[in-house]
Formats: structure tokens, sequence, C-alpha cells
């Protein structure tokens, strides 16, 4: 994919009326060349644009010294092109994803007694095929301890067993009346576990719902730029951008889940306006256009529709 770089001058005006209004990531570099941001939008110019005109980014907008772009077909494919920069450049103003280098699993067991119990485990990864026990992803122990400390409340879990209070007998919801007893036993192990598991099934990891791998292609709006994405079990494998030859391999993916490639993948499927770009192919076939990459046009055959189950954030 190229790269168009735009130099600061005297005025932004001129340097943003140069920006293409299409769909791709922004990166705002220093004086030194340090990164400062990476953003992503269906329009980089009208994007970049408010930036500059906001009085909250002023502070931002002063330090940047040269803008580069990268554009892509359409917006999956600005969306996994901005989280993969981020996690591999690290901006300094993009705070949040900077410092989010693990993730923590909420990961089901049973007590002695039969209780389901949740233990949290911080990972650099996961093997999406070994999610079966997996109940939630955060992304860090705050957030994690938050959504227990809620569900203990809203689903009159035992912070006990949530292991989100350390307790020798009772918890302290049992003294006020908000826990059913299951650290005392009293509580039934089916109906606290069926409780347990309905609180966590807003955030459960999505099961496949495809026989086989998808081919999914955005064509741009401007041009004849296409980008086409391999994803098989939520993985983005690869990708491949149109050049005059024909395509080139783009994204590099593997078989390693990633919990932002995860979210934008789900929303965008759950779309139905995005089901005529998609097409279901079997995994034989799938591991050719893997090795080879494509060889002609995706005719738009709708992949199997995705029913909503709750958040996927």
């Amino acid at each position: 994919m190229s790269t168009t770089v735009f130099r600061m001058i005297r005025s932004n005006k001129k340097l943003l009326e140069g920006l293409p209004d299409a769909p791709g990531v922004y990166l705002f570099y220093g004086g030194q060349s340090e990164l400062l941001y990476v953003g992503k939008s269906i329009g980089i110019r009208t994007r970049v644009r408010s930036h500059f005109s906001s009085p909250e980014e002023r502070w931002l907008c002063r330090q940047v010294r040269r803008i580069e772009v990268q554009e892509t077909a359409g917006e999956l494919g600005a969306l996994l092109l901005e989280s993969r920069l981020i996690k591999e450049l690290r901006p300094m103003f993009n705070v949040a994803a900077r410092h989010r280098r693990r993730i923590i699993l909420a990961r089901r067991a049973e007590d002695s007694r039969g209780y389901a119990t949740i233990e949290l485990e911080a990972v650099d990864y996961l093997d999406i095929n070994d999610a079966s026990p997996i109940l939630a992803i955060f992304k860090h122990k705050t957030q994690a301890k938050e959504y227990l400390a809620n569900i203990a409340k809203t689903h009159r879990l035992c912070p006990k067993l949530l292991r989100i209070e350390n307790a020798t007998r009772h918890c302290f919801s049992y003294h006020l009346g908000q826990c059913d007893g299951a650290c005392m036993g009293e509580d039934d192990p089916i109906r606290y576990n069926a409780r347990l598991d309905a609180a966590f099934e807003a955030r459960r990891i999505k099961a496949w719902p495809y026989d086989g791998g998808l081919v999914v292609e955005e064509q741009s709006e401007r041009g004849p730029k296409r980008e086409i994405f391999l994803i098989d079990n939520w993985c983005l494998l690869a990708s491949f951008t149109s050049t005059e030859e024909g395509f080139e391999r783009h994204l590099r993916g593997n078989h390693r889940f990633d919990y932002d490639s995860y979210k934008i993948l789900y929303s965008y499927l759950l779309d139905e306006r995005n089901h005529a770009r998609v097409r279901v192919v079997a995994r034989d076939d799938f591991e050719a256009m893997m090795q080879a990459g494509p060889r002609e046009a995706i005719e738009p055959i709708p992949a199997p529709r995705l029913l909503s189950t709750g958040s996927s954030s």
C-alpha cells in the first residue's frame, strides 16, 4: 500500500486541502519525526480538518509537522489498518491503545461443591481454539472487576465466588441480603451457575458461524482500488490490495486471536448491508487463496446472518 506524505507549510488550509477525502488512515508526526497520533476515517480530509478546528485538540495540532496518509478501499480496511498500526507503532497520544499490551480473560471454573467460580488471567494473546471456557475478555483488570461487581448486584451472584472479595466464611453481600448464599452452600448450584452464565452472555466470544473461511472484498467508490481480506475463526489471516498487475499482499495476519480485530469483524459482519461483499469459501479453496492470493473478482454470495446476542465491546 502506498503512503502519501504531506508536510506542514505556513498555511494549514493548503495542507488540509491536499489531503484525500477517501477512506484510510492518517498519521501525525512531530518536528523530530516522532509519531504523535494515528487515526482513521472514511473521509480523511474531513476528519483531519475536524482535529485542526477543535479547541480541545489544539494542543495536539500545534505539534504536527508532517501527515502521512494510507488510503484504503473502504471502512473495514481503515479499521483493521488503524488497529494494527497503533499496536505496532505505539503513537504518543493514542493513550488507551498504546498502554494496552495484554488482555484479561475471565475463565470459568467450579469449586468442590459445584458452584461456578471466576479466574482472571492476563495474557498476551489468545488461541481462539482454546476459547471455550472463557466467559469474557477485558481490556484491563479494572474493567474486569467493575464488570464482576456489577453482575454480582444485577444477578445476585456471590462476590466471594467471583473472586472480587476475600472472605473466610460468607461474603459481605450475604450479610446485606444481596447474595443468595452460594458462599454458604445455601443457593442451589444449578440455579446459581445459570445466573452466572446469563450474566456473561453479552460478553462471550461468539462462535464462528460459518462453515469455512470468509473472503471479504471492498471496492473504492473513488476509483479501481480494491482490497480483499481472508478471515477465518475471527482471525485476519491475510489481505490483498489491487495493483495494475493484479493483487499484492498487504496486511499480514496470523492465527492469533486479536480482540480489537474480533470486535471490528463482528460489527462488520453483523451489518447486513455488508453481506454482498462477503463470500464463504470451502477451507481447501481458502488455503489455496492464502498461498496464491485472489485471482479474480469475488462474486457476491450472501453470508449466513449473524444474530446479535448482545454487545461485543
